[in-house]
């Protein structure tokens, strides 16, 4: 046995195998590191997504209430002219009705011309 000749461990090699450890116990540190970053990256990218969309519907509901402001005031319009002009039929109708006399031979009806037979009404234009 003592022919054989003995082996000395080399004091580098030990160095380099801590330095090993080391290098490797970053370089894992690092691999979770960017794993958490790339998710919270992904995250932000998510909520970016959403404040654009959120501001593009804000500005488009903006948008929207800037024209729809005119449309209420012109609704108002054709609603009160609709109103004016309603009322306006309702007396128009009254003074008609109170124009129309009893008589069916002077209510402005005429007998038919051709068959002989039949009334066709005449109006009379109301004056302005």
């Amino acid at each position: 046995m003592k022919n054989r000749p003995h082996f000395r461990p080399n004091p580098y090699y030990e160095d380099l195998e801590r330095m090993e450890e080391a290098v490797m116990s970053i370089l894992h540190n690092l691999e979770m590191e960017n794993t958490e970053i790339h998710e919270n990256n992904h995250k932000l990218k998510k909520e970016i997504t959403f404040s654009r969309n959120l501001l593009s519907q804000l500005l488009m509901e903006n948008t929207c209430r800037k024209m729809l402001f005119p449309l209420k005031q012109e609704s108002k319009e054709v609603h009160l002219d609709c109103a004016l002009n309603q009322k306006y039929l309702v007396d128009f109708n009254k003074k008609d009705k109170d124009q129309q006399r009893p008589d069916p031979a002077s209510s402005g009806l005429r007998k038919c011309k051709r068959a002989g037979i039949g009334h066709t009404p005449v109006r009379e234009l109301p004056e302005e």
